[in-house]
């Protein structure tokens, strides 16, 4: 599927500027307007509806290879403060055989009448991706398409940009009005916000745990907006034990962590009533354990640390520490 690959390479790709050609002739559909043969293919949004749909303007054009079965395109990134992040893929074929390009991929809906046209979603090699293709001609096609966090948030984000780049298209309603998009990450806030990660453990306690050091030292993250943590270091130099962490998110949700997000727990501590959901292999990296808290909504606690050489062991340390820290934890 080859026009899947492109499109993934594309998405990998942070947007900038656009400008592409459609090359092919014409082949005018009954009842829809002449298709277009030199089209930019960023300018089927405009900035105003890539505004109001929460995308960054410019996009960023993939040119046409016909020899790759490639149509032009272009991207579209999610504004940094619009949650999920989206790339959001659009294009317009001209002199391409539809069935060669789909290459058998099967249907995934019922034709569905939108702004015009009938589009139907295809199957995708990529499992989180949404895309639906309108048939224009013998030869011609365009499609809409968006890659987030799961196919079904895909597939509302791709139908509420259809009617928007369908109206650029010849025959082509006019667009709805759309609701500029208001998914702002959270400010930070919440008792976690004046509190010290190096205050969750008390030097008694530091000392239940074995090989950490008795001292942590903080700092703020360089990855997770407004988090901080506190850091204990291991003390058995090159063998298994690995720091402890502790990690305050005043502005990040508890599923929101990095290694956390779209991953359920492996399981769930309950120290108190709090309940804690652990995860082995954080992030993917097999020697390494987190534990994650909810302070409020909008905020949240998470526990690290991990063991290598031993699978058995990698959670160890976490565990024993959470009824530690839990008592600490600001209100």
């Amino acid at each position: 599927m080859k026009w899947q690959a492109a499109a993934a390479l594309a998405a990998a790709t942070v947007v900038t500027g656009c400008t592409v050609t459609v090359g092919g002739s014409a082949s005018p559909v009954p009842g829809q307007g002449p298709v277009v043969t030199a089209v930019d293919a960023c300018t089927l949004l405009d900035q105003n509806q890539v505004d109001a749909l929460g995308y960054e303007s410019p996009g960023r054009s993939v040119p046409e290879d016909k020899e790759r079965l490639q149509p032009p395109m272009c991207l579209w990134n999610s504004k940094d403060d619009v949650e999920p992040s989206a790339v959001l893929n659009i294009g317009l074929a001209s002199g391409i055989d539809f069935n060669e390009y789909i290459a058998g991929a099967v249907a995934k809906s019922s034709p569905q009448q939108i702004a015009g046209f009938s589009w139907t979603q295809y199957a995708s090699i990529l499992p989180d991706d949404c895309t639906f293709y309108a048939l224009l001609g013998d030869d011609s096609f365009a499609y809409v398409g968006v890659s987030t966090t799961s196919l079904d948030k895909s597939c509302e984000l791709a139908k509420q940009a259809i009617p928007q780049a369908a109206a650029h298209l010849p025959g082509g309603q006019d667009a709805p009005p759309i609701t500029p998009s208001t998914s702002a990450k959270p400010e930070p806030g919440g008792p976690l916000l004046s509190a010290d990660p190096c205050a969750m453990l008390k030097p008694d306690q530091v000392a239940q745990l074995k090989n950490i050091s008795p001292t942590g030292e903080k700092d703020n993250s360089s990855s997770v907006p407004n988090a901080s943590y506190c850091l204990w270091d291991d003390t058995d130099g090159d063998d298994g034990q690995k720091a402890f962490e502790v990690w305050f998110g005043p502005s990040t949700p508890a599923a929101k962590w990095p290694g956390v997000n779209g991953v359920a727990p492996a399981e769930t501590v309950d120290v108190g009533g709090k309940k804690w959901g652990v995860y082995p292999n954080m992030g993917g990296l097999r020697a390494t354990c987190g534990a994650v808290l909810p302070i409020t909504e909008t905020s949240s606690v998470q526990v690290v640390s991990g063991f290598i050489g031993d699978d058995t062991k990698t959670c160890d340390l976490v565990k024993q520490g959470l009824p530690l820290v839990t008592p600490n934890l600001p209100s």
